[in-house]
Parts: C-alpha cells; sequence; structure tokens
C-alpha cells in the first residue's frame, strides 16, 4: 500500500525487545515439587503474555537467588526490557534493589497501592545510547513472585510500557457491572479476576484471587479494578482485559 501511494522509505517502530530473569532459589523447573520447593509458574507464562503483549523476547533465564549472577544479567542486557519475577520484597535473599543501586538505576516506581501485587517495581537502567528509547537506557519491571502478583505487575506496569515502547495505541479499558458483590482492601486498590462480558457490559467475580493462586487466574479473562473498602452488586468499576482476551 505505501509502495503504490509512491512512498520510498517509511519510518517504523520495531517491536521491544524483552529479557526474562527468573529469581528464586525455592524454584523447581521440573519435576513435582518436594522438600518445601515449589514449581516455578511465572517461567512458562512470562515470556508468551510479553509476547501477547507486543514484545521479542530473546530469552527466559533461571538466575535463582544469586546476587552475581542478577548483576552481571542486568548490567550486561541487551534488552529493551528486562521483566523479573520474585525478588521485589526487602527479605535477605531479595537481591533486586541492591542490585538496581549498584548500577546506577533510577527509581521510577517504587511499589505500588494495589493488592495483589504492591511491592512491584519501574526502573530505568544507565542508558547505552542504542535502545528503542533513544540515549535513554533499557527499563526493568520488578514483578513479584506470586502468580496473581505478577500478574497484576505485568497488566498495569509491563503492558502500557510495552506498548508505549512499540508505538502502540492505549488500551481500552471499559466499564462492567459486577455480578457480585466484593470485598476491598481497607486502603489499597485490589486487582480481582473477573469472567468479563463485552456483549453484557458485566463481570463475574472469579474466587480463588489470594495472590499465590493460580486457578482464578486460569479461567479469567479481565482482572476488576476495586476501590478501597470494595463494592456492592451492581457497581461500575473498571476492567482490565488480560493478554489473552481477544474482543
Amino acid at each position: 500500500l505505501a509502495a503504490a501511494a509512491g512512498y520510498d522509505r517509511l519510518s517504523v517502530t520495531r517491536r521491544p525487545r524483552a529479557e526474562v530473569l527468573v529469581l528464586g532459589d525455592e524454584l523447581l523447573h521440573r519435576g513435582v515439587p518436594h522438600d518445601g520447593r515449589i514449581r516455578d509458574a511465572l517461567g512458562p507464562m512470562v515470556e508468551p503474555w510479553l509476547a501477547g503483549l507486543g514484545a521479542d523476547v530473546l530469552v527466559t533465564r533461571r538466575l535463582g537467588d544469586d546476587a552475581e549472577a542478577l548483576h552481571e544479567a542486568v548490567a550486561t542486557t541487551t534488552a529493551d526490557l528486562v521483566v523479573t519475577t520474585g525478588g521485589t520484597a526487602r527479605g535477605p535473599v531479595d537481591h533486586l534493589r541492591p542490585t538496581l543501586t549498584r548500577v546506577g538505576a533510577r527509581l521510577l516506581i517504587e511499589g505500588v497501592r494495589v493488592r495483589p501485587g504492591h511491592p512491584m517495581l519501574l526502573a530505568q537502567l544507565p542508558g547505552r545510547g542504542d535502545g528503542i528509547d533513544g540515549p535513554g537506557g533499557p527499563y526493568l519491571v520488578g514483578l513479584p513472585g506470586n502468580p496473581l502478583a505478577a500478574l497484576s505487575g505485568l497488566v498495569t506496569l509491563a503492558a502500557p510500557l510495552i506498548r508505549t515502547l512499540g508505538d502502540q495505541a492505549a488500551e481500552h479499558t471499559p466499564f462492567a457491572s459486577l455480578a457480585d458483590e466484593v470485598h476491598g482492601h481497607p486502603r489499597d486498590t485490589r486487582l480481582v479476576p473477573v469472567a468479563y462480558s463485552p456483549a453484557k457490559s458485566s463481570a463475574r467475580p472469579l474466587h480463588y484471587n489470594g495472590p499465590a493462586m493460580l486457578r482464578g487466574i486460569a479461567t479469567a479473562t479481565a482482572l476488576a479494578v476495586v476501590p478501597p473498602g470494595g463494592v456492592p452488586s451492581g457497581a461500575e468499576v473498571r476492567v482490565l482485559p488480560l493478554p489473552w482476551f481477544t474482543w
């Protein structure tokens, strides 16, 4: 179409390149959970999520709780966006924040008043001069280690960032009527898995919506944005469609 219209050159924006770093010695990557260790549920999910949002994922690396390996990975990344899972808290083996300080990163978002997912963070690494954002450095999105908490960070931090880096239009976030009452957090916003029906402009809250639970995510098509204190049945709330949802 461009050639037919007589254009010889086009300015384009390539898809942002992403790298996934899975953190945590407690994670198993094959077999049945045992001896207090659990299967990694995020490693298999985050890469296709990012691809669905419009990123080209270069690699998924599993680093455990190795501070030096994390520093090497962050300091030498060739991606436009690094996404980490786990390590966003402030425990003795949570090395993400010390690593960001060590490499001279600038924290843009340091925790969000949302449940689940409040320890999520967004940082910009020192500039390389060769990224799609010009002289600015790559970005790093730190997702919490619990699956639903990580999904909250993916939808609210990673997705808008990928759309911006890829020069995509802002996502439409509709309102829907809740089929049931939803209890809220006393102070923070809650993101609750729902089955969303665009035809009816309605959303049915799903059970199993704790931060570590996968069952609610598996059957959800969106997250309902529930204000502090909760909302009654029939209330209109904003819904955030999940990456696999199609209009």
